[in-house]
């Protein structure tokens, strides 16, 4: 993992090699035999000022062996300018493997951390969660949704089952033959209950696209949708083998819909540009799916699941349910994460544990 110390160095360098890329292909530019139509023709940017000896000579040579030496002298400069760029373009937003965590002792902090609930579901077959064990043993998990205030700004994570489920006691479901879920409390509702409206969230950031993660995502039509590029490509990927994924694959399209503002993400993130607040990609439950490290001033450093794991017993054993996409990259998530816990000193909220989440603070309660 690189520190912030080291990524201040990797920005220099990247800055260094830019100019040097820069100088190089002005150089090569500086001599290339070419008037301004020809050297135009080519996509060749044209320098502010071109001897006449050199358009002489343009027109002695082109016909030359020296037309061929010419071409190699702009494409050198082309390559050398795009070097240049691809060195100097990098979003904040859009990241790759582990270099975007956070500096433990210079990242800043979020002010609150809410623990929203967003419903609870009764499955009829836990072998699922733990395969190999517990055949035909129902078992409760929480739906977990969390609020964090930085500054003027709110980042709702996860959306949970949808409203329309509120008080239904048939209560609603992603897989009807597994598994059931219901509402006891609006979404919209908790948020008011701090003084909050739909658009006062800035971002809605979201673990994965299983429909009791992103079942109220369509109320935040002015909030920035955060999520993986990978996750986002994979519901609309052709059907695999397990019924399962593909049932649940169909629902993410129709939940998540077009968002109006969607950001795609390569990777970790850092959300507010501080440490703060980071996304953490952690794939194998979807090939897309995310963690949430939260700095705050007093609670210290905090992971936010997601569906990285679904039971503390899980997390020990490095159980891999039967709908994660990826066994391997399940392990290796769950590893990242055991790395992070020790290396921010972290505690772990694990969404669908209903034993944890039932002990944490609900909102208004809040972690600072």
């Amino acid at each position: 993992m690189m520190n912030g110390i080291n990524d201040e160095l990797i920005l220099a360098a990247r800055l260094l090699l830019a100019t040097l890329f820069l100088i190089f292909g002005w150089r090569k530019l500086r001599d290339f035999p070419g008037t301004v139509n020809q050297m135009a023709q080519l996509g060749v940017p044209t320098p502010p000022r071109l001897r006449a000896e050199r358009i002489q000579r343009l027109d002695r040579h082109l016909g030359s062996t020296k037309g061929l030496d010419m071409l190699k002298r702009a494409r050198t400069a082309i390559l050398s300018f795009l070097a240049a760029i691809s060195l100097l373009v990098d979003g904040p937003l859009t990241a790759t493997a582990e270099v975007r965590l956070p500096d433990a002792t210079r990242a800043g902090f979020a002010e609150k951390l809410y623990r929203l609930d967003c419903g609870h579901s009764l499955a009829n077959d836990e072998s699922v969660w733990t395969p190999g064990e517990n055949f035909g043993r129902s078992i409760e998990f929480s739906s977990t949704c969390w609020l964090i205030q930085r500054g003027k700004e709110w980042l709702l994570w996860d959306t949970g089952v949808p409203e329309s489920a509120l008080n239904d006691p048939k209560g609603w479901s992603t897989l009807p033959k597994l598994i059931v879920y219901h509402l006891d409390k609006t979404l919209t509702d908790q948020l008011a209950a701090i003084g909050l409206k739909t658009t006062d969230i800035t971002y809605v950031a979201l673990s994965h696209t299983h429909g009791d993660h992103i079942g109220n995502v369509r109320l935040f039509q002015n909030s920035t949708v955060l999520m993986q590029r990978t996750e986002y490509a994979w519901i609309s990927s052709p059907d695999g083998p397990n019924d399962n994924v593909n049932q649940l694959k169909a629902l993410a399209r129709k939940l998540l819909g077009t968002p109006k503002h969607l950001r795609l993400l390569d990777g970790d993130a850092d959300v507010f540009g501080d440490g703060s607040v980071t996304l953490v990609s952690t794939p194998g439950h979807t090939p897309g799916s995310q963690s949430l490290l939260v700095h705050l001033k007093n609670s210290g450093f905090i992971i936010l699941s997601g569906d990285v794991v679904h039971l503390e017993e899980n997390f020990e054993k490095d159980t891999v349910p039967s709908l994660n996409t990826d066994k391997a990259a399940s392990i290796a998530s769950m590893d990242r994460i055991r790395r992070m816990i020790a290396t921010y000193k972290a505690k772990l909220f694990i969404n669908h544990d209903k034993a944890q989440s039932d002990a944490l603070k609900l909102l208004p309660a809040f972690y600072d």
